[in-house]
């Protein structure tokens, strides 16, 4: 697991380390601390991140701006600032959480608790629309999302299709971070994938246990060899 803190305020930065320290432990394989927006943009774009804390003001600078940078991103972002009043901005760009400064040791931990949680898909469950009535479905059985217009259609390991009524932009805020976009229109778990076809012509399709030709488009494709080989 790799964490990036992004904190211009050396004592705040000192004790978000000590907590993500001490609630990761032995799972943290990678923490770094940057103080500026182009430091950590950099190592966002190196490698594979999985979850960012992120400051909204630095130097000057708005901590917002470095998720537009980074674009179509697989890493999950809790948001620690004094800036409450910019928290609506933080979960329409699909932030997990945000915390407020000053923060108590409990709240941060709630939020990286969450992060935990969202880790472990046995945990998790989705409510999805199913023979007319609402249901849970567990996330460990999720195959892939396919968006369908401004709502979502979930294919289960099981090859059953449920239906959202969220996009797949949205879905994929609520999903562990090994759900991966691999097309504009698709969101695959990766824990399920089989084969992946490199075609002429520079056209890619993955096959998972359940499905088999889910389109992955060429800038995908090179998010995806990183995750998966690193």
């Amino acid at each position: 697991m790799k964490i990036v803190i992004l904190e211009d305020e050396p004592l705040i930065a000192q004790r978000l380390e000590r907590e993500v320290r001490t609630h990761f432990g032995a799972r943290l394989a990678h923490l770094v601390l940057h103080d500026s927006l182009e430091q950590a943009l950099a190592e966002l774009q190196a490698g594979p991140c999985d979850l960012l804390l992120l400051d909204l003001n630095l130097h000057g600078d708005d901590g917002y701006e470095l998720l537009r940078l980074a674009g179509k991103r697989c890493f999950q972002t809790i948001i620690v600032s004094a800036h409450a009043e910019r928290s609506i901005t933080a979960f329409d760009m699909g932030v997990l959480d945000f915390v407020a400064k000053p923060f108590s040791r409990e709240r941060l931990q709630q939020a990286l608790q969450r992060y935990t949680d969202l880790s472990q898909p046995s945990r998790l469950s989705l409510a999805v629309k199913k023979r007319g009535a609402l249901e849970w479905i567990d996330v460990a059985d999720i195959d892939h999302v396919q968006a369908d217009g401004h709502y979502s259609n979930i294919v289960l390991s099981s090859g059953e299709q449920c239906f959202h009524d969220l996009p797949i932009e949205k879905i994929m805020v609520l999903l562990p971070p090994h759900f991966l976009r691999v097309h504009r229109s698709y969101l695959v778990n990766s824990l399920v994938f089989k084969r992946l076809h490199i075609a002429a012509g520079g056209k890619y399709a993955l096959d998972t246990q359940t499905s088999t030709g889910i389109p992955v488009s060429r800038s995908n494709y090179a998010l995806l060899k990183q995750r998966l080989l690193g």
